[in-house]
């Protein structure tokens, strides 16, 4: 007979019918559990390597005991949020509980399936992520384990004394609402005539981790009475959600100290504990009110956007945004005006200045080869591709790459090494001593950002967005833009700590090459070309002069449309971000122009970064022709060229419902790539001397264990990188370049 009943007792336990009740009631708080689950399985925001914040959280740069410590003591506090907003929406469902000793530490005991169910799949993915992404030992692996563990059971184990207190306390404040025992006992046992429509049965519930106890029959209780007990405990929870709030606004103010810049994941795990609680308390508190008055906060906040009260847009640092009487009129018409047929003129003179500078390097008699670098987007796995390119082949030419390169230009994250690389250059030409072929600058580059973006996202973002800094007289938002530039200066040693108009003499006088930085307008699609040269002629095409008095600028100079904004101020790094700004991790833009403009990453125009150095080319191709012995133009992509997604033999009927929404996404690389192979076709024609096309490409050494698209790369996809280098496809194309430069031709 026990085992007949035995399901149906199992089915009224208290664990389960919680756990049901979590999915009937209130599910939008399984969304945070949601989301947690799919990031650390590889699902949400694998792309942007979600799933490293939690299966190797950096702490001081490492990834060590301390690091998984503060997730663990994060998780835990997340997890006491959970089960302390659920008590209150839940409990009045089950009064039982207001009869047993500690009602909150039952609570939690049984509501124990999806914590307990996520801190195992989080144990078990970070083994493995450990063991074959970062290529830790067992003992390394066991130590970070124990870190975490002891984390999480000190938050526990200091949230159970607290309500143990707790527990004390309401005690004797029961008794003197009450009154006397014997007052006390009558009111108790005393029943109301009113039936809770809304209790669950519950069977038995575990009283102990290791004794389970059958729920007590409450009918013969007071009502109110246990109520009152149960909402006494609700004012004790609380408690935890304000000191979540002031943790966040803690770590807020102090984020420009390393020590207080925690691992990304604890900062989302504690921003989810506030964010579940005050969705708790808001739920419990309106009730019924709860939708329409979310609404009505919806609408105030865009009323407050729409008529600039509520402004915490990014802006380029170092750039004015005061003087708005001033400020460059952003419309089609004002464009052609402004890049007109003179302006570009000028410009290709002065560009003509650099390249007879460039060309003054070389002997008379010897005509050299000129070298033109462009680098594909790619997050860190570009950037540290970039830096390791640049490397070997500055190492096989001898030390003298910089030196046959006029132009190096590209896309977000392999503008990053481009960028490194060629100040590192430049400070070495100046006599600092470094040898631009150690190990450690590959080191820097790809160290993590996206922990300090996510730090930045939790807690300045959401929680303090009013918090700014000042350049001079100006003053910007510090969110995770800031945070992103902050961490990078700290990667390379603030060795990028400038502003691009610090390089505008070394590049006149040719010490080093030409770079470009590139962005793409939202409003239209046009691209903005940031160079401390005027370089107004690639802001259109350059069509032969026909009846037509317009031209089509799909582009803006920088420095010449900004020119009463101090444009020579914008920082680096900022530069670098605008280039970089992949969609939701990084804000957007915004540009001191009427109409306000915003930007975003260069890779919606053009990853691969060629086709400002095709026009390049084009508008000196009489020069380079008259001058040089031929172009190398060399392509350093974090993709394979051509590479053909394995396609589905067969599809399920979500492929058909969003298969079209989103074909041009999934295939936009290899659509850039068709039209851009097309250009060079008609390209190479106009270079009679010679036009080689070299592309250095990452290839994986396995293909579905190719480096993330991320600001984070594991120590395997580390080694991976380096070890594209020696693809025989990649040696071919070090080989190709090599034959080329010792092959200079003498001037006629």
């Amino acid at each position: 007979m026990k085992v007949k009943y035995l399901p149906v007792k199992f089915f009224y336990s208290f664990p389960i019918q919680l756990l049901l009740l979590h999915f009937r009631k209130y599910q939008v708080l399984l969304i945070f559990w949601a989301i947690l689950f799919s990031t650390i399985n590889g699902g949400f925001a694998k792309v942007f390597g979600g799933d490293a914040l939690y299966l190797a959280p950096e702490y001081l740069g490492q990834v060590n005991f301390y690091s998984t410590t503060i997730l663990g003591l994060s998780t835990g506090l997340f997890t006491m949020s959970w089960n302390i907003t659920t008590f209150i929406l839940h409990t009045g469902r089950f009064k039982f509980l207001a009869t047993t000793s500690q009602p909150f530490f039952k609570y939690c005991l049984n509501n124990f399936i999806v914590p307990v169910a996520f801190i195992i799949n989080l144990l078990i993915r970070s083994w493995e992520y450990q063991r074959y992404q970062q290529l830790s030992s067992v003992p390394e692996i066991m130590l970070l384990t124990e870190g975490f563990i002891c984390g999480y059971l000190f938050v526990i184990f200091f949230s159970f004394f607290y309500f143990f207190n707790a527990d004390k306390n309401i005690g004797r404040r029961l008794e003197k609402k009450f009154g006397t025992p014997r007052d006390f006992l009558r009111l108790v046992l005393k029943p109301t005539q009113e039936k809770d429509e809304n209790a669950l049965p519950v069977t038995n519930y575990f009283n102990s981790p290791w004794r389970i106890r059958r729920a007590r029959n409450v009918d013969h209780y007071n009502k109110h009475y246990l109520d009152s007990i149960l909402k006494q405990h609700h004012y004790a929870a609380m408690i935890t959600v304000v000191c979540a709030l002031f943790f966040l606004v803690l770590l807020a103010y102090m984020m420009d100290y390393p020590f207080f810049r925690i691992p990304a994941g604890a900062s989302v795990m504690i921003f989810f504990a506030f964010l579940i609680g005050i969705a708790g308390a808001y739920a419990y508190l309106l009730q019924s009110w709860a939708i329409p008055l979310a609404l009505v906060l919806m609408v105030g906040m865009n009323w407050m956007v729409e008529h600039d009260l509520l402004d915490n847009r990014n802006k380029a640092y170092g750039l004015n945004y005061k003087q708005h009487d001033q400020r460059p009129e952003y419309s089609t018409v004002a464009l052609q005006k402004f890049f007109s047929e003179k302006r570009r003129t000028e410009d290709k003179a002065q560009t003509l200045k650099i390249l007879k500078a460039w060309r003054a390097q070389f002997p008379a008699a010897q005509r050299p080869k000129l070298i033109v670098l462009n680098f594909s987007g790619g997050g860190l796995r570009a950037a540290t591709w970039s830096m390791n390119v640049l490397q070997r082949l500055d190492s096989i030419m001898g030390g003298q790459l910089m030196n046959q390169t006029v132009l190096m230009t590209g896309a977000s994250g392999g503008m990053i090494g481009a960028t490194y690389f060629r100040e590192l250059y430049l400070q070495k030409a100046h006599g600092r001593s470094l040898n631009l072929y150690d190990s450690s600058f590959t080191e820097r580059t790809g160290r993590d950002l996206l922990n300090s973006i996510f730090t930045s996202m939790s807690v300045n973002d959401f929680i303090t967005p009013w918090r700014s800094f000042k350049i001079g007289d100006n003053r910007y938002a510090k969110d995770r833009g800031y945070a992103f530039e902050m961490q990078l200066n700290a990667n390379t040693d603030y060795v990028l700590s400038k502003t691009i108009g610090e390089y505008r003499e070394p590049e006149q006088e040719a010490k080093i090459p030409m770079l470009i930085w590139n962005a793409t307008i939202n409003a239209d699609g046009r691209r903005l070309i940031i160079s401390p040269q005027p370089v107004s002629y690639l802001c259109a095409p350059a069509y032969p002069k026909g009846k037509q008095t317009w031209q089509d600028v799909d582009g803006v100079d920088f420095t010449q449309y900004f020119a009463k904004q101090n444009p020579m101020h914008l920082r680096v790094t900022s530069a670098i971000r605008m280039c970089a700004t992949f969609p939701y991790v990084l804000p957007n833009v915004f540009l001191p122009s009427d109409p306000i403009v915003d930007v975003m990453d260069a890779g919606i125009r053009d990853n691969f970064g060629q086709d400002v150095s095709m026009r390049y080319l084009y508008t000196f191709r009489d020069w380079i022709n008259a001058n040089t012995s031929g172009v190398i133009f060399i392509q350093i992509r974090d993709t394979r060229k051509n590479d053909i997604r394995p396609i589905q033999k067969t599809k399920v009927l979500t492929d058909l419902m969003f298969d079209p929404l989103f074909t041009m996404q999934q295939h936009w690389s290899s659509m850039q790539d068709f039209g851009q192979d097309d250009k060079l076709s008609y390209l190479e024609g106009y270079f009679p001397i010679g036009f080689h096309r070299i592309i250095l490409q990452y290839v994986p050494q396995k293909e579905d264990k190719a480096a993330a698209l991320s600001f984070h790369l594991t120590s395997r996809e580390k080694i991976d990188i380096a070890g594209a280098l020696d693809n025989p496809t990649n040696q071919a194309s070090f080989d190709s370049i090599m034959s080329l430069i010792k092959k200079p031709a003498l001037v006629e």
